[in-house]
């Protein structure tokens, strides 16, 4: 047990030596005695005490009560006032400084101990219960959320620097208002107020625009949660928020990527399954406009006069420019390569109205013609052709991905151009293109390790370090005390239970630690934990790790298969089977449920199928789906293991993972 230091200041010499003989007879160490108040302050400087025994009347420049307060204020140490029989006053003035205890004249050695243990004892406990406070609000100051706390009633108690930037309160300012009036969240489309506090709050969710104080909106997600004691009564609430600015923004990125994979992919499939010139020219011209916005399309071909080319397909849905459909324009050889070339595929013309020598020009004025975007349609180094988009009434500024868009638009006209010797380039193309989507997928599943690992590691890590704290003072804590911080602990361990199950639903680590069958056993027991459904699981071992893109596809796959039979198909067992065949991973899942008619969910624009067809898809698989309505389910993936996409057949139930 370490030695406790103490210092005694009493201005009367045989008092300080009685009580430093009767002290030391405790087993404590005293360090030194102080016979007035600068002497008590120089000697607290040197000695450094764990504990100050002082007397109320302490004489000097100032008295015991103001030495103390100075104490308080410099050091933080404990103080035990010596008192004879003071009068209320001076008692009253005396608990200002925070004293952490009383010992009357004449001593008693019984009440010097028991007051010198409480204060060391009480002492020991604030300054743990300071320092898990100080983690809290540095965890709650330093998260990329923002956060507000507030009392019963809805009045701030906390704002961290997230939520300040985010709503234009300052720390001050925002104290003891209503989080109504801090945290302003209004409907996206009609600006209405959402009422977060409406009804009884246990946990919402909302979406909307947060007004700040300057005026300006942010696109925020929020949620709210009541803080609730064991027997459920409320004493606060915590909302969080976070800017979902960067999140759109993201999407919106995926979305124009996707819409370029989906165009491409479009002229591809209308390439393979059309050979008329003109079905595929108006079917590029139709995907350009909708995917750069442009008010309307041509393409350019070699016309019957030499070196001139011939609009050979037009869409629009512009009024002025759908006057000139069917209106053969003659552009010469000449023009187009002042523009294109091998080197400069793609040209943007922002603003058309001050070329006056190009051909047309009347025209272009005429139906307001404001920006070309010229794609070069080239076989070999030859300029056989050109894509052409307008847009109308203002320039455009095309983003680079427009361009890239609409230069692979133009690779896929050359293409159809092309006889059929230049087939298999077509093929490559779609190759390509199921590559570039297939890393969006990736970057999302890298996302999501990443996030999911923060929440794991970093997060995690610090919430248990706090319980243990908690732990800690609960052990030394007296009952109220204990009861309090037995509350706190209720609290942090629903914290860590959350934390773990987003982490958890981001992505299991285990997928990328221990590869496909461990976490599938640990996912199917979670599964039948919560849903009660008993899952059949039939594999076989393999010796080596199989590449991660084709377990983390499996997994999901398997994932969103067991999610639908929980949802949908009312059954008490699914059976999953996975094996590996030669060079392809076959995972088959299997319910006597419900059922669905697979026609009908296949022409819906988004669901957890054509997720599952994607991620096969992606890898050059295919998934297979047959169901019957109130037979079930069977899903078959096929997932190969090496680069080459696998023929999409029927296979026999050979080929099958249960079969």
């Amino acid at each position: 047990m370490a030695v406790i230091d103490i210092l005694i200041a009493e201005y009367q010499t045989l008092e300080a030596q009685e009580l430093k003989v009767r002290v030391e007879g405790l087993g404590y160490r005293v360090v030194g005695l102080a016979h007035s108040s600068e002497d008590a302050l120089s000697k607290i400087e040197a000695l450094r005490p764990h504990l100050i025994l002082m007397n109320i009347l302490l004489q000097g420049k100032t008295d015991g009560i103001q030495t103390g307060s100075l104490i308080r204020d410099r050091h933080q140490m404990p103080i035990i006032y010596i008192i004879d029989s003071s009068s209320q006053e001076t008692i009253r003035r005396a608990g200002s400084t925070g004293p952490y205890g009383y010992i009357f004249r004449p001593f008693d050695e019984k009440q010097i101990y028991a007051t010198i243990e409480t204060a060391l004892q009480r002492h020991k406990l604030e300054n743990q219960l300071h320092q898990s406070r100080q983690w809290l609000n540095t965890t709650l100051t330093s998260i990329g959320d923002g956060v507000i706390a507030t009392d019963e009633h809805g009045f701030v108690r906390f704002i961290n620097p997230i939520a300040m930037e985010q709503t234009g309160w300052n720390h001050s300012e925002a104290l003891g208002k209503s989080i109504a009036e801090i945290f302003s969240l209004r409907t996206e489309g009609t600006h209405e107020v959402i009422d977060i506090l409406g009804g009884r709050v246990e946990k919402k969710a909302f979406s909307g625009l947060l007004l700040s104080r300057d005026g300006k909106t942010l696109p925020v997600e929020a949620n709210i949660t009541s803080i609730q004691d064991a027997k459920g009564t409320a004493y606060g609430m915590v909302l969080i928020s976070r800017d979902v600015t960067r999140q759109r923004e993201n999407l919106e990125e995926i979305k124009r990527q996707a819409n370029r994979a989906e165009a491409l992919l479009q002229v591809a499939a209308r390439m393979n399954s059309h050979l008329e010139l003109e079905d595929v020219l108006s079917t590029i011209c139709e995907i350009t406009n909708r995917t750069i916005q442009a008010s309307g399309t041509v393409v350019l071909l070699p016309g019957p006069q030499k070196d001139t080319f011939q609009n050979m397909a037009a869409i629009s849905h512009d009024p002025a420019l759908k006057a000139y459909h069917g209106v053969r324009f003659n552009v010469p050889l000449a023009i187009l390569e002042a523009f294109l070339s091998p080197e400069r595929p793609v040209v943007v013309i922002e603003n058309i109205q001050d070329y006056s020598e190009l051909p047309y020009f009347d025209m272009y004025r005429k139906t307001d013609i404001r920006t070309l975007a010229i794609a070069a349609l080239f076989q070999g180094s030859r300029l056989a052709g050109a894509l052409v988009s307008a847009f109308v009434q203002q320039p455009k500024n095309l983003l680079e991905d427009d361009m890239a868009l609409l230069r692979g638009l133009a690779d896929q006209a050359s293409s159809a151009i092309e006889n059929a010797e230049l087939f298999e380039q077509i093929k490559s193309g779609r190759e390509r293109q199921r590559k570039l989507a297939k890393s969006m997928v990736d970057v999302q599943e890298t996302e999501r390790r990443r996030l999911a690992r923060e929440l794991h590691d970093h997060l995690g890590q610090i919430l248990t370090g706090l319980q243990f704290m908690l732990e800690t003072a609960k052990n030394q804590a007296v009952d109220l005390q204990k009861s309090n911080l037995e509350e706190i602990q209720g609290s942090v361990s629903d914290i860590i239970r959350e934390v773990r199950e987003m982490s958890l639903d981001l992505r299991p680590s285990m997928l990328d630690d221990m590869g496909l069958v461990p976490t599938l056993l640990w996912h199917i027991n979670r599964y039948t934990s919560q849903t009660g459904i008993h899952v059949n699981f039939q594999y076989e071992e393999y010796s080596q790790r199989i590449p991660l893109e084709i377990e983390t596809a499996a997994y999901r796959i398997v994932q969103e298969a067991l999610t639908n039979a929980a949802r949908h198909a009312q059954v008490k067992e699914v059976f999953i089977g996975l094996v590996l065949q030669g060079d392809t991973l076959w995972v088959e899942v299997l319910d006597n449920g419900r059922g669905f008619d697979v026609k009908a969910e296949q022409e819906k624009p988004s669901t957890g199928l054509s997720g599952m067809r994607e991620r096969a898809f992606l890898l050059g698989g295919y998934l297979l789906v047959e169901s019957f309505l109130n037979q079930g389910t069977h899903i078959v993936a096929a997932l190969p293991l090496t680069d080459h996409p696998l023929e999409r057949r029927r296979h026999d139930r050979h080929s099958s993972a249960g079969g």
